[in-house]
């Protein structure tokens, strides 16, 4: 007799992903493993909910950015763990699996613990314990089973006995480089991927915009953003005079990126992938004035962009907080748009060090293959 495939019984897997960077990592994860063999439930954005049989909460209702902002929405997070716990622990999980967002996923997972929680947690992408808080390396492996690291610099700062760690390298193996050509269509804006950094960037890209319209500079705008994201950024671009895309399409992104001159990119994730397309930059970004005098005195690092950070030297041009004003901008702008050599020379240096950072090896397919040897061991990888 044949059994049904809905009868067969899945190994159950929680998912907790509330932010864009960690959600392409969970769609490309889930995307890659056996439906037939695992139901997957929990938090996660547009991307991962095909794979998702009970999506509890969307990535976008988690907006806060700074600690200051975190602290005004705190009520509002503690009732969401709360809930989160009581499902989890309810439906008893196999596996929990959480992505990036280290302080929300830390408590979640805190709490899991507290209540006797004693499958296996695996969290993805490591709090950056190398830039700040560096005792959160040793709470992370209290209560994780396992770290999926981006870096392979980061195993020393995780190397506790009751903690596994595997390098699965970083997302930007898949991106491709932008060919080099004498004339690009477009500048791109990256905004950022939550609403308070695009709230509080957006007048630092009209800047730019109102002065390639006053000097008839001859580019388009393209701005790749997310569905959640649209209306805001339609709203503060309706004065523009610059024609200007804005599009969530992804599959459209590499083609419009071919064409990119110079990109203007909130720091984060997104300054990696310009850098791996071999774009020109320049990376901004603005917290909180109070968060920004409160984490200083904890900051270790001098740069806010990661190439800039394992070279310890300025190779992509930075403006943010207190140092993030239109005459700056429009200053650094200007010196990395005139000059093609300080263009090249900005993407050879880059390449030099993404060596460091991207693995010999897709970052999905590792992390599928080890979910599927840590339940279960007998199991060859997929």
């Amino acid at each position: 007799y044949l059994i049904s495939r809905s009868k067969l019984k899945k190994i159950k897997i929680f998912v907790c992903c509330t932010e864009q960077s960690g959600e392409n990592i969970c769609s490309n994860i889930l995307s890659r493993m056996n439906i037939d063999k695992y139901q997957f439930d929990g938090v996660c954005g547009k991307q991962s909910e095909k794979y998702i049989s009970n999506k509890i909460y969307d990535l976008s209702e988690f907006k806060s950015i700074g600690l200051f902002e975190i602290i005004l929405s705190i009520s509002k997070y503690l009732k969401m763990i709360r809930r989160l716990k009581n499902y989890i622990i309810k439906n008893d999980y196999d596996l929990v699996l959480t992505i990036d967002s280290p302080d929300f996923n830390y408590n979640l997972v805190n709490q899991l613990r507290k209540s006797n929680y004693k499958n296996k947690i695996i969290h993805v992408v490591a709090p950056t314990v190398w830039a700040w808080r560096s005792y959160r390396a040793r709470k992370f492996a209290n209560i994780f089973d396992e770290i999926f690291l981006l870096f392979n610099f980061e195993k020393k700062y995780f190397n506790f006995d009751n903690l596994n760690k595997t390098f699965i390298g970083h997302p930007i193996f898949h991106i491709k480089k932008r060919e080099n050509k004498e004339k690009y269509k477009y500048l791109s804006f990256l905004p950022g991927s939550r609403q308070n950094e695009v709230l509080k960037l957006m007048k630092y890209f009209s800047y730019i915009e109102k002065y390639i319209s006053k000097n008839n500079l001859n580019y388009k705008i393209f701005i790749p953003t997310l569905p959640h994201l649209v209306s805001l950024i339609k709203e503060n671009t309706k004065q523009w005079k610059t024609e200007t895309i804005i599009s969530t399409d992804m599959s459209k992104f590499d083609e419009y990126y071919q064409d990119v001159y110079i990109s203007i990119t909130c720091s984060g994730t997104a300054s990696l992938e310009i850098a791996k397309r071999n774009i020109p930059q320049i990376v901004i970004y603005k917290l909180n004035y109070f968060t920004e005098i409160l984490i200083k005195p904890f900051v270790r690092v001098k740069y806010a962009n990661l190439i800039n950070i394992i070279s310890n030297q300025m190779i992509i041009p930075e403006v943010v907080n207190s140092n993030l004003n239109e005459k700056k901008l429009l200053n650094i702008f200007l010196n990395l748009f005139n000059d093609r050599k300080k263009q090249e020379t900005q993407i050879n240096s880059i390449n030099m060090y993404l060596k460091e950072i991207v693995n010999d090896f897709s970052p999905y397919d590792v992390s599928v293959n080890r979910i599927n040897k840590l339940i279960n061991p007998s199991s060859k990888a997929n």
